[in-house]
């Protein structure tokens, strides 16, 4: 009987007797197996001994990703206080990933104990952890320790998702069509921290990837959320970095944080845009006193750790810069010159060598450029 696959019965949990017939039955198989390969013979072993063998190693070379009922997309919700989301979140996600059929769950960490019956009712489809008020980054990441998802998709609480699930296949279609992208952003952004004075959202401008279908872009940091990684590269990376906030502060900061780490670390960072989610009216669920401690106290802090840990050192800003301008220089085209993302003077590019959208065009100049900065070749033909 295949991993994943209902066993043995599709309305009722199997009886004690039916589980007896099915082990002796795949035992049965195991020991004809054995027999026609002559393990017995040719290791000097006993049947039973090369069973119990055999077992021994096939118990140890189990592969999840196989499992049918595996989930491909885990969606971490860090969660306090928004009753009114509960219900509508948990639907619309379900929705949204059976509409395409691409099996998902949602992963909650509830972050107050008094709402555990709300998301206790919803388990099935939602894996429900709780917690007492350890916000962000711990609570994002006691999700992703549940999460058996190839990709992680950040979600906020006060986001409402589409019941189309379009984004979905969008999304996974440029992570696996460029394996070494780490994280994929779908909120702000930024092209180059300290060539930008904001944020930006949005499509960067660059045509359709004709390889995925959506235009996308490299982008020096994302911002939660929703922000997708790998799971391979979130654990990787070590998670999010829980030193830069005490228990029950807010993660301001942990995401470009987690960018930095991916850059360093040899993953790609990306942005992709896409419509359809809505905030859930509710306003914010900081006490003042709250507020105060997130957006005055712990931003001055985030900002601090991130400034000595990444921005003391310009060198490396600047280098990751030109690598973000390189790669979207030979990974897409851009047929309107008006919309070239570097040459928009509103988020302060100025004169640089950087300050446009103009990519060489031979083949030579092209590797030429890719091997400066260190990257594979690219052959797609870019610029203007």
């Amino acid at each position: 009987m295949r991993l994943g696959r209902p066993y043995p019965s599709f309305t009722s949990n199997p009886s004690e007797h039916t589980l007896e017939i099915s082990t002796a039955n795949l035992t049965s198989q195991l020991r004809t197996l054995l027999k026609i390969a002559s393990i017995p013979a040719r290791t000097g072993l006993s049947l039973e001994a090369a069973e119990s063998l055999a077992l021994t190693c096939l118990s140890t070379h189990l592969y999840p990703d196989l499992y049918t009922a595996r989930p491909i997309v885990s969606v971490l919700l860090n969660y306090f206080k928004r009753p009114q989301v509960v219900t509508r979140i948990a639907t619309n996600l379900r929705a949204s990933c059976e509409s395409v059929a691409v099996p998902c769950e949602l992963v909650v960490n509830v972050d107050n104990p008094h709402e555990a019956a709300a998301w206790a009712g919803q388990a099935g489809f939602v894996i429900p952890v709780f917690s007492a008020n350890l916000h962000e980054a711990r609570g994002y990441n006691r999700a992703a320790r549940l999460a058996r998802g190839k990709y992680l998709i950040v979600w906020q609480d006060d986001q409402i998702p589409p019941t189309n699930g379009t984004w979905i296949t969008q999304m996974i279609r440029i992570f696996e069509t460029y394996p070494r992208l780490g994280i994929l952003g779908m909120n702000a952004y930024r092209l180059c921290r300290q060539k930008e004075r904001g944020n930006r959202w949005g499509p960067a401008g660059w045509d359709i990837d004709p390889r995925v279908g959506v235009p996308w872009t490299y982008a020096h940091f994302v911002d939660f959320a929703p922000m997708a990684v790998s799971a391979r590269a979130f654990w990787e990376l070590g998670g999010l970095d829980e030193g830069l906030s005490r228990r029950g502060d807010c993660g301001i900061v942990g995401d470009w944080e987690l960018c930095a780490r991916a850059w360093l670390s040899g993953w790609l960072v990306g942005h992709f845009s896409w419509e359809g989610r809505a905030g859930d009216g509710a306003g914010s669920t900081h006490s003042p006193v709250a507020a105060e401690a997130c957006w005055n106290r712990q931003m001055d802090v985030g900002q601090r750790f991130f400034a000595k840990r990444y921005i003391e050192q310009a060198a490396f800003f600047q280098e990751l810069c030109e690598r973000v301008w390189t790669l979207n220089m030979l990974s897409f085209t851009l047929s309107q010159p008006e919309k070239c993302p570097y040459g928009n003077a509103t988020y302060g590019w100025s004169n640089s060598e950087y300050a446009n959208c103009t990519a060489p065009s031979l083949p030579d100049q092209r590797a030429a450029l890719a091997a400066r900065m260190y990257l594979d070749f690219i052959t797609t033909t870019s610029g203007t």
